[in-house]
């Protein structure tokens, strides 16, 4: 059964930039004007199955209220439709739906009779609402002397005490103290033992992994990514380094097909420049050169117009032409007219163009940035070519026609191998080598960071030095981190990794906590780090999580390179026992 069901639900607002405004439209009846329109929600489809709980996240601003607000009956609708089926309690903005001169008493019954309980059944659940609450006499004092703790105290006493089918919290714990919020979330646990459907809503993703089976992912009044929780607030912690990353960084971007990790490179035009033919007005005007991409060096091939970049190979099957165009950003503002980026490929005497774009950034501001494409070459596969990288200028004048092409290459998917979540794989011999070669990399890995380090290789090998995925409960399991430096530092870089169940991080560490120094690296260098640590875990799917970044604070940090999930393991264990960690308690009977 489908406790909720909503289908392309939308809500408009309409913003003033004046109370002017607001009156000139009201006066001119609808005729003039005032506002502007503002989308909190757009398009909204997901369905709740009866007995799931649900967590939506997103950052300040998605639409995250805005949706519990017209599910709980709060807001219409703009647009779309929307179902409940069954009784539905909401713990939305702080005091929503208290009044703050009733006591708390008052306001109990005054909730419980919205929520169509009759009075003597506000008497029967009276004593149980003060009791979990903890307010003793401030229960008979006005709300308006509640401190923020108090006010959801009541609301979460009364939301949990009503016998409604449907639960919504909208981020209200966050104000709780510790010992309440424990309280709060086992009682989150016996309504969902007791089949009970709930919303949850909140920025505290640990939560939102350790109570939600499925969750949903809201940007700009959108959902963005919809599944598992861990898999979803992954893609939620990406999406706010990104943010961040762009808004202290926010200089060049980068457009088009941009190259993610999944594919290696069969041919680097940038490594073989020397080699390739080249035409050009003077020597130097074709050549290598490094620019900064979102702050994170990068080569380029550095070709004003007119030019032409030769280069002979075979073409492998299953392989792609990646690169990207662009002006350096010194050209934007002064170059006059533009430049035409042409690729051509000849074959058995044949030439055909397979590529023709013009940058002209006076005419398209949008040009401005890098432009990447992938362009297929199955009509080449097994056959030996010419590939032609030709600038031309547009137009008679030539100056600051600073044309580049951005780190083109041949390159090919990597072959998707995947590891089960069951672990079918046998071990064999005295050293207990997996028969299967073990991928290096799971495919649920979620990346992000600003690249200025770049975690190349992590390894998850046993005491004997074997790759291995499963583990016995006690095994020593070793984890090295490779990172590459892609520019100088003087600051000391942090690189750690954790261990995570589905719910929670059991355990982590880093090189900072550990009291090792990381400064002074050089650009092109490699570091390697190895954290070596006993499982004494409980049976149970692990995954492992990488990163190196700049902790100038706990509050001031820098993401270079993150790598959650890039590992999925298991532990195995013999007796028996509950919980994450296995303590190693020794049992005695004393008499």
């Amino acid at each position: 059964m489908i406790a909720i069901k909503v289908n392309d639900l939308s809500k408009k607002f309409k913003l003033y930039g004046s109370s002017g405004k607001r009156a000139l439209e009201y006066i001119s009846m609808g005729r003039l004007n005032g506002h502007a329109d503002f989308w909190a929600l757009r398009d909204i489809s997901f369905e709740v199955p009866k007995g799931t709980t649900v967590g939506i996240i997103g950052q300040n601003g998605s639409g995250k209220s805005t949706l519990l607000s017209i599910l709980a009956g709060v807001l219409e609708p703009s647009g779309g439709s929307y179902e409940v089926n069954g009784k539905v309690s909401a713990i939305l903005e702080l005091g929503s739906g208290f009044h703050p001169e009733f006591t708390g008493r008052d306001n109990v019954y005054m909730y419980g009779s919205i929520m169509g309980l009759s009075k003597e059944e506000i008497n029967d659940k009276f004593d149980e609402i003060l009791h979990f609450s903890e307010l003793g006499d401030f229960i008979d004092q006005p709300l308006r002397t509640y401190s923020s703790g108090m006010i959801v105290r009541l609301a979460f006493s009364v939301a949990v005490n009503v016998n409604s089918d449907i639960l919504i919290v909208d981020e209200a714990l966050a104000v709780g103290d510790a010992i309440f919020q424990h309280r709060c979330f086992r009682k989150i646990r016996e309504m969902q033992e007791a089949g009970k459907t709930i919303l949850y809503v909140g920025h505290d993703t640990e939560a939102v992994r350790n109570l939600c089976s499925y969750a949903l992912l809201l940007d700009g009044g959108r959902i963005i990514e919809r599944g598992d929780a861990n898999t979803v607030v992954n893609k939620y912690h990406a999406l706010i380094a990104e943010r961040e990353r762009t808004y202290n960084e926010g200089n060049l971007e980068e457009r088009g097909e941009v190259l993610k990790d999944g594919y290696y490179t069969v041919y680097n035009f940038i490594d073989n420049l020397k080699n390739a033919g080249k035409k050009s007005q003077q020597p130097d005007y074709v050549r290598e050169q490094m620019v900064e991409m979102k702050s994170v060096p990068r080569k380029v091939i550095f070709a004003h117009p007119p030019s032409e970049i030769e280069y002979d190979l075979i073409v492998e099957p299953d392989s792609l032409l990646a690169f990207a165009i662009g002006l350096l950003p010194g050209a934007w503002d002064k170059i006059k007219e533009g430049v035409r980026f042409d690729i051509n490929v000849k074959c058995n005497g044949m030439e055909k163009n397979i590529f023709s774009r013009a940058i002209e950034p006076k005419k398209n501001p949008q040009d401005k940035g890098w432009h990447n494409f992938k362009i297929g070459l199955e009509e080449y596969y097994g056959k030996e070519v010419t590939i032609k990288f030709i600038t031309s200028g547009i137009g008679e004048d030539l100056s600051y026609c600073w044309a580049a092409w951005g780190w083109p290459k041949v390159i090919k998917a990597n072959e998707s191998i995947s590891f089960p979540i069951n672990f079918d794989i046998k071990k064999t011999g005295k050293d207990e080598v997996l028969e299967k070669e073990i991928p290096r990399l799971s495919n649920q890995e979620t990346r992000f960071g600003n690249r200025k380090a770049e975690i190349i290789k992590v390894e998850l090998i046993d005491e004997k030095g074997f790759p291995n995925l499963i583990f016995q409960s006690g095994d020593i399991a070793i984890v090295k981190i490779h990172v590459l430096m892609h520019q100088n530092f003087e600051e000391s870089l942090t690189i750690g990794c954790t261990i995570k169940n589905k719910f929670t991080d059991v355990y982590g560490t880093n090189t900072k906590w550990e009291g090792l120094d990381l400064s002074k690296k050089k650009r092109g260098e490699i570091s390697i780090i190895k954290f070596t640590q006993q499982l004494k875990l409980g049976a149970g799917v692990y995954s492992l999580n990488a990163g190196v970044v700049i902790a100038r604070s706990d509050r001031d940090i820098e993401v270079l390179d993150r790598r959650y999930d890039c590992f999925i393991f298991r532990i195995e264990q013999d007796k028996k026992m509950v919980g994450i960690a296995d303590l190693g308690a020794k049992v005695e009977i004393c008499n």
